[in-house]
């Protein structure tokens, strides 16, 4: 998958229910609810929004977005960086505890235009498929995309209902 393709380099996307999205910022988008990510938000704070990945279909990929426009954990006030570390805590407690996935992967890289973190499910098959680590990411999102089917779309919005009845059983959500 080239760079450019991915949301924070371009100026459009194609979610993976299809929709397709117009942005400046992909970021600032989704926090103005200009575009709605598949299952829609899971949690929202004063600082963040949690969803799923909005363009790779893969179950319990979760994406915390800050809402104000930074591109840099260290841009961060000290109540956004308390939040952030909370909505991760939580988000990957929900993950393990509703045994969707027992390891995560988290990322934020500063090419972003607009700070996100991605809480990344590690599955058995992307081991076998992928080997393990980092590098390998990219080739695995870009597998997911291709292979997308309605039966793994459906599972992908399913942990997505799942993790909003989690926060919501934690008080996050009314």
């Amino acid at each position: 998958m080239k760079d450019e393709n991915f949301a924070g380099n371009s100026k459009t996307a194609i979610d993976f229910l299809g929709n397709k999205w117009n942005y400046e910022c992909m970021g600032c988008a989704i926090s103005n609810k200009q575009i709605t990510i598949p299952g829609g938000i899971i949690y929202e704070g004063k600082h963040t929004l949690l969803g799923a990945d909005p363009e790779i279909p893969i179950p319990g990929f979760l994406i915390v977005n800050v809402k104000r426009h930074i591109n840099s954990f260290a841009q961060l006030s000290k109540e956004e960086r308390y939040e952030v570390a909370d909505v991760i805590f939580y988000a990957e407690k929900a993950l393990k505890e509703l045994n969707i996935t027992n390891e995560v992967t988290l990322v934020q890289e500063e090419r972003s235009k607009h700070l996100h973190i991605w809480i990344f499910p590690n599955y058995d098959w992307m081991t076998e498929k992928f080997g393990k680590g980092i590098k390998y990411l990219r080739d695995i999102s870009e597998y997911a995309q291709k292979n997308a089917n309605e039966r793994k779309i459906k599972e992908v919005l399913e942990v997505i209902e799942q993790v909003k009845d989690y926060f919501k059983d934690l008080g996050f959500l009314k």
